[in-house]
């Protein structure tokens, strides 16, 4: 050959190619659109020289796609970002591929002419040389490089930032998603005094008229909210990013430091992937469908309407999610709290085998508490849901909590209290927890149907000054409220449809972790269901400050039909991205409206007051032949129809609540009968950091993207301060006694007994928030003591020798009152009462003074059990009560001659 002092334009005379052998080499790395090479004819048909059948060096079309010319791969580099100190540069720095090209294609050549039989024998050390010499040129980038291409079957995830340092890898995310850095520079000019009230307003719902706005406020101040709202878009656009980041990665390839010419300044390259391709897939996952509830009117057409909603974004109507980007741009102009509840079966609040900050709630508190902080909302976050059922539950009722529906009934019925009265979003998740294909279902039977009309009654009917938005139920019942009564409704859907499959196990480590074992099909499900795929937990981790009194689990035992942390977090995932869609609405109107009409934002976009009343009056005026299925409970389970119209309150020892110092039973006792011992947590203030929450090396940390801390996060953060809940405190419901004339009835003194006691309870802590786990069910019986789960099954327990148990001021105006009781025993309580009872059982309970004795058959007849874990006694139902009055209600029960067979508690 004729060597040249520029390797790749140098003549090859190529051998023959008498083998079937392919290529060493893929297909990838071929040239095919470099120029003709010298030694190769314009037709592509190589110079050929006849030597014998050996092939052992490379072929004409293997030798074509290595040698490249300079010039050429020069010119078809991509064009890359460079990093440096917070500015953005574009470069020619190459990457893995054409770096393979340049450094090796020369030497393989080299290599495979010295092969050649007639120079094999002199030159088989310089081969061995140039081997070596290629392997020292190589970076561990392009080695990485190298491997992904050349292999099919290999799917080991490599993490493209990982020879970063800190520095650098915030200066490129920075630079990628961008970060906050408003502030108000007039902040010194800004009302001092409160303007925000009651009084200012007028109203309760703290609608200011434009007038009302001080020229100082942000909200009256152009120059502040124009770069405020600038900002926060900017923000919220970021954290959609996050989120789909989290299940697809960076979308960055190639990320290499590299120098400036000068050798001083570091910068760091990468290659961006087809950013259009991202975005579209972005919006298949999440894509919110929406739904015409004029024209789809059945289950069956809305799936023809909008396929696989549950596996996206879900559905709404263009009115309910106007009216939610009304609700957070109130919150916005008000700068008061946004309240979500999430309520549902123990399956869908993340009990089992997961802790509360893996659960579907948890994840999404986490992801936007700080960033509404950014956007002056105080974003509050009520997980409310029981744990799973005794273990004295039997299978018949296990598998009718199972079906879904029934497990939100014990809180519906004292919603405006224990769910809360400020509450703007609510998310109901009690589905069936398995169909028979073995799949989530969102169809709901006959009974669970009216339940949850009555759930989403009580919601509407219990704000004060608020009204929900109402995601999840039967579809029959949201198409009623919203056509009938203005209500603002719509399904969530998971978004699994845009997590890549895990075909195996193999594959799975090449999936970004957070997508691993979520997405199967059918061969997989199995392998995928592996607990130690789904599950991941840490009961303690060891302290010097903290010794535990009892053996701490290693981690939280696994229950049967278990949602797993995956799942949990794709849920919660999901939910934020669609509440930042909403964000991100109201933000665009905020901006388009006040850049036509000036500051402050115009009455009718952000008022609620006429909102409120109007979807409240219509739901208490709605007829029955329109929207039946509540009014369907009286023949059902005896509730009357009036619960459907007239909000409910209550007080309950379950937790978690809303305000649960001032919605407990405790707080109806007199001082003298108030338990004297109370559940004391065995230590108090955050917990040492779970190795459990850390993020694997090298996989995307959604809250670093939403820039919250300028360091990497754990997967999930206790926040510091505890959530407020400004839950106006309802009085509780009524208080009347009209018990049939079979039962006897007699004047006496009551006086109150003593000896009762709390039980089961983890206290006034429980809020429901994340942040309140600090204060709730750190007891010293814990076996794991980091769980972190509010749900409790407490109460007021006491027995014949206890006496009678008073609760005072309970206000009552529509003539109705019930109370959950716990009869027998708790391990007995869910057992059939006729043979745990005695003969002499005997129930007494008092309204103003008057007294209903319930022999023991009378009482199991009274005593409703509507849904498993609940038995219901109605003390007064009378229609025709419509006056407001506080009375006092007495229980006590007798007749046993062991104390143990008469225990029993007001839950």
């Amino acid at each position: 050959h004729q060597q040249s002092a520029d390797p790749p334009e140098e003549i090859f005379e190529l051998p023959p190619r008498y083998s079937s052998h392919s290529s060493s080499f893929p297909s990838s790395f071929r040239n095919n659109n470099a120029p003709p090479r010298r030694g190769v004819n314009d037709n592509g048909k190589a110079r050929m020289s006849i030597h014998n059948g050996d092939d052992n060096h490379l072929d004409v079309f293997e030798m074509e796609g290595l040698i490249t010319d300079a010039s050429s791969s020069r010119r078809q580099q991509p064009s890359f970002s460079s990093v440096g100190a917070g500015r953005r540069l574009q470069t020619t720095a190459q990457n893995a591929h054409t770096c393979l090209q340049q450094h090796c294609a020369p030497l393989m050549a080299y290599c495979s002419l010295a092969w050649n039989p007639r120079n094999r024998s002199r030159s088989a050390i310089a081969l061995l040389f140039s081997a070596f010499l290629c392997m020292a040129i190589l970076t561990e980038n392009d080695v990485i490089a190298w491997h992904n291409r050349i292999s099919h079957t290999n799917h080991k995830k490599q993490d493209p930032l990982s020879k970063l340092t800190t520095d650098q890898r915030q200066s490129l995310l920075k630079t990628i998603y961008g970060t906050w850095t408003f502030y108000d520079g007039s902040a010194d000019d800004r009302p001092t005094k409160p303007y925000m009230t009651v009084a200012n307003a007028g109203n309760p719902y703290l609608d200011l008229s434009e007038d009302k706005f001080p020229l100082e406020s942000w909200q009256a101040d152009a120059v502040y909210a124009n770069h405020f709202l600038d900002a926060v878009v900017k923000l919220v656009k970021r954290g959609q990013q996050a989120i789909f980041t989290t299940y697809h990665g960076y979308g960055l390839a190639d990320v290499r430091v590299a120098k400036e010419k000068d050798g001083e300044e570091i910068t760091v390259d990468y290659v961006v992937e087809d950013a259009d391709k991202r975005t579209s897939q972005r919006y298949d996952m999440f894509h919110l469908e929406e739904v015409d509830l004029g024209t789809v009117t059945s289950a069956k057409e809305l799936q023809l309407a909008a396929p696989s909603w549950e596996m996206r974004g879900g559905w709404t109507t263009k009115r309910s999610f106007d009216g939610l980007e009304r609700r957070l741009t109130h919150a916005i102009m008000t700068n008061s709290n946004f309240t979500v509840v999430i309520t549902g079966s123990w399956q869908s609040m993340g009990y089992g085998g997961n802790h509360a900050w893996q659960s579907m709630a948890g994840v999404f508190e986490t992801l936007l508490k700080g960033l509404f902080e950014k956007l002056g909302v105080n974003l509050v976050v009520r997980a409310i849901g029981l744990p799973p059922p005794l273990s004295d539950v039997g299978m018949e009722e296990q598998m009718t909590l199972l079906d879904g529906g029934k497990s939100t009934l014990v809180h519906t019925l004292g919603w405006s209290s224990i769910y809360g009265s400020d509450v703007d979003m609510v998310v109901w998740d009690d589905y069936s927890a398995i169909d028979d294909d073995g799949e989530s279902s969102h169809d709901l039977d006959e009974l669970s149907t009216q339940l949850f009309d009555l759930f989403a009654r009580q919601a509407l009917l219990s704000g004060t000054t608020s009204l929900p938005f109402l995601w999840g139920g039967d579809f029959d019942v949201l198409r009623n409220l919203h056509e009938h009564a203005d209500v603002d409704v719509g399904q969530l859907g998971n978004g699994l449809v845009g997590v890549q499959e895990t075909t195996s196990e193999n594959a799975a480590q090449g999936l970004p972790w957070a997508a691993q074992y979520l997405n199967c099909p059918k061969d997989m499900q199995k392998t995928c269901e592996k607990e130690k795929y789904q599950f991941e937990s840490r009961c303690w981790v060891e302290r010097s400050d903290v010794t535990p009194p009892i053996p701490q689990l290693d981690d939280i035992p696994i229950l049967p039909s278990a949602l797993g942390w995956r799942i949990q977090q794709l849920k919660g995932y999901a939910l934020a991205y669609t509440f930042l869609v909403a964000t991100l609405g109201a933000l665009d109107k905020f901006s388009e409206i006040t850049i036509s009409q000036g500051f402050p934002l115009a009455d009718e976009y952000w008022h609620m007051g006429e909102y409120i009343k109007n979807v409240q009056e219509k739901v208490k005026t709605l007829d029955e032949s329109v929207a039946p299925h509540c009014f369907q409970l009286q023949e059902k389970m005896n509730l009357p129809k009036r619960l459907c119209r007239h909000k409910m309150n209550g007080r309950t020892e379950f937790t978690p609540r809303a305000n649960p110092a001032q919605t407990s039973v405790r707080s109806l006792l007199d001082i003298t009968q108030v338990p004297k011992t109370k559940p004391q947590l065995l230590y108090e203030g955050d917990d040492l950091e779970n190795p459990v929450r850390a993020i694997p090396r090298g996989e995307v940390d959604t809250l670093e993207i939403f820039d919250l801390q300028g360091k990497r996060r754990l997967r999930q953060r206790l926040l510091g301060a505890r959530n407020v809940t400004n839950t106006r405190n309802a009085a509780n419901d009524n208080a009347y006694n009209n018990p049939d004339a079979r039962y006897r009835r007699r004047m006496e003194a009551i006086t109150p007994g003593e000896g009762w006691q709390l039980r089961h309870s983890y206290g006034d802590g429980c809020d429901g928030s994340l942040s309140s786990s600090t204060t709730c069910g750190r007891l010293s019986s814990s076996s794991c003591l980091l769980d972190g789960h509010q749900g409790s099954r407490g109460g007021i327990w006491g027995n014949e020798t206890t006496g009678w148990l008073l609760l005072f001021d309970i206000s009552t105006e529509n003539g109705y009152i019930a109370l959950n009781l716990e009869v027998g025993g708790r391990e007995q309580t869910r057992r059939a009462l006729h043979e745990s009872l005695p003969d002499s059982f005997i129930f007494e309970y008092a309204v103003e003074g008057v007294i209903v004795t319930l022999e023991k058959s009378q009482f199991l007849e009274k005593l409703q059990q509507p849904v498993p874990g609940m038995g219901l006694l109605v003390v007064f139902d009378d229609d025709k009560s419509i006056e407001v009055k506080d009375v006092v209600i007495a229980v006590r029960v007798k007749g046993c001659d062991d104390d143990s067979e008469c225990q029993f508690a007001v839950a």
